[in-house]
């Protein structure tokens, strides 16, 4: 082996990974034991180790203990987040909500708790919505799920100078569902959304909260929506690394 060849054990993984993707296992097969395997390849159980962690973390199989290491049943939620924002074509019946459009893209059911409480804004969130530090805020915090399953957390902070008193100052409870329909009641026009997505390894709370294997990190968004100059809702969204795809369509101009 030259020492520009990848590890033994991402060459194994590369392997596993066509076998799968190409239907000689299909979703919802139960690989090799593991010690089938390290025949196989002719691998210590350490390496054959360090192949299924990097399958796993990837999100293309599942461990479940005793019973072995299966291939990933449930698809990656696929976002095309230039779809995300878009208004509901009148009378269409299509859910408004950035979240549902991608599940249902991908034949699942969506579904989410949450909570709402009225805050003050901290340094960080005054800064994203260009109000006072202090100022009220309506917090909304989410846990998402995909098919029952849970794949993403999120915080949002409104400005309550926007939205006391109006239909909309509690998030979920109004005549319409995402961020972008909910102004539109009290005619703000949202004509504008600035994203930024980063990965990083995951905190605790969120392991717990999103169910993660070991070695799967998240992706961290932060999406702040403006009317004009004005921005009216900002977010941290946590999304499960090994079973989101982030996807864009630009124009060339």
């Amino acid at each position: 082996m030259s020492p520009t060849d990848p590890p033994t054990y991402q060459r194994i993984a590369a392997i596993l990974r066509e076998e799968i993707e190409s239907g000689t296992y299909q979703p919802g097969d139960r690989l090799q034991p593991q010690r089938a395997l390290q025949a196989r390849f002719g691998v210590a159980s350490e390496t054959m180790r360090r192949a299924m962690d990097q399958l796993q973390a990837e999100g293309i199989v599942v461990a479940r203990g005793q019973a072995g290491t299966y291939v990933q049943e449930r698809p990656s939620v696929r976002r095309v987040s230039t779809e995300f924002h878009r208004r509901a074509r009148p009378a269409s019946g299509e859910s408004t909500s950035p979240f549902a459009r991608s599940v249902a893209a991908t034949s699942g059911r969506a579904s989410w708790d949450h909570v709402s409480v009225r805050e003050t804004a901290d340094e960080a969130v005054a800064a994203r919505l260009d109000i006072e530090v202090g100022s009220a805020v309506m917090a909304t915090r989410y846990l998402y799920r995909y098919d029952g399953t849970p794949i993403q957390t999120a915080t949002s902070w409104e400005p309550l100078a926007l939205t006391e008193g109006t239909s909309i100052e509690l998030p979920e409870e109004g005549a319409a569902v995402g961020v972008v329909a909910r102004f539109d009641l009290i005619d703000l026009h949202i004509d504008s959304v600035v994203e930024e997505l980063t990965a990083r390894p995951p905190t605790a709370d969120e392991v717990q909260a999103l169910e993660l294997p070991p070695g799967v990190s998240v992706m961290q968004q932060q999406r702040t929506y403006y009317v004009g100059d004005q921005a009216v809702e900002t977010a941290n969204i946590v999304m499960a690394g090994h079973r989101t795809v982030v996807a864009y369509r630009l124009a060339v101009t």
